[in-house]
């Protein structure tokens, strides 16, 4: 063999191994994946989906979420990375099974629960530093998506004309039209897809972009265990941490006005108690738009 193509392969080997140890440095434990991890999405033309799925012993609604990605991923470049919260049974997903989902991983840790949901948060925002995408999302394992989800969402973005935006929540619940977590009162801005409420605030249900990361640090401050002293039954703290700090950061973040996720009053596993005083049910002004 010519030392040329030794050297050849030599180096396309220790690229290899590079990543590898990147991976692993990482601390990302993939326990099931594509063969051939991100498919290099450049090549296909198609806007760069990828998507975060945590999940705790959810497994038929995980499943149902991921097969409904995978209806609605033909024209785009999906990746789908789950992150499983120490489930009772660990989540198992087939890659094969899902046709049209480019790149499909799971990372698996022990259960953080509500007062450590920050750490699993942070570890998915760290995450993001090395994945290549044009549009990323973070859903619930529990909900389900509208129709045409993706191409409606996406139309959504690209026609708010704000250089700082940085997130767009998908759900509409009870929450529509007031104040969150910044004294900010949300109002409606029109663009050449509808409406949509300037909120200043975001939960974890939300499409987003690189700049949301950058803003962020890609990071979640630890949340002070003494939040929950006077309220055991108050939610994790990172939503409210992640739209307090863009908020003062000057981002701007947007609400639809129109539910782009199906979410039924469905007990949470991780906050029971303050799901029954808050529900989470989505609101339609077009009842035909929930059918799937």
């Amino acid at each position: 063999m010519r030392p040329s193509l030794l050297r050849r392969g030599y180096h396309r080997f220790k690229s290899f191994a590079q990543a590898f140890s990147d991976q692993k440095a990482r601390g990302r434990m993939d326990a099931t994946s594509t063969p051939d991890g991100n498919r290099a999405s450049e090549r296909s033309g198609r806007p760069r989906v990828h998507v975060i799925v945590p999940t705790y012993n959810r497994p038929n609604e995980l499943r149902r979420l991921l097969s409904q990605i995978d209806s609605e991923a033909p024209g785009f470049e999906v990746s789908v990375h789950i992150y499983d919260d120490g489930s009772s049974e660990p989540a198992h997903v087939e890659w094969t099974s899902y046709a049209h989902i480019a790149s499909l991983s799971v990372s698996r840790s022990a259960n953080h629960g509500k007062k450590r949901y920050w750490e699993l948060v942070r570890r998915a925002l760290s995450a993001l530093r090395s994945t290549n995408a044009d549009y990323f999302y973070y859903l619930a394992d529990d909900v389900q998506l509208v129709p045409k989800f993706f191409e409606r969402s996406i139309n959504l973005w690209d026609r708010i004309q704000d250089g700082r935006k940085v997130s767009l929540h998908l759900l509409l619940d009870q929450r529509e039209g007031k104040p969150c977590w910044t004294n900010y009162q949300p109002r409606l801005i029109d663009t050449p897809q509808g409406k949509v409420y300037k909120s200043q605030w975001v939960d974890m249900l939300m499409m987003f972009n690189r700049r949301f990361l950058e803003e962020l640090d890609y990071r979640i401050d630890p949340v002070d265990p003494r939040r929950w002293d006077k309220d055991p039954h108050l939610s994790s703290g990172v939503g409210m941490q992640i739209s307090r700090r863009l908020h003062q950061r000057r981002a701007s973040m947007y609400l639809v006005t129109d539910s782009l996720l199906i979410h039924e009053d469905e007990p949470s596993v991780m906050n029971p108690e303050e799901r029954k005083r808050t529900p989470i049910v989505s609101r339609f002004k077009d009842s035909d738009q929930s059918l799937r």
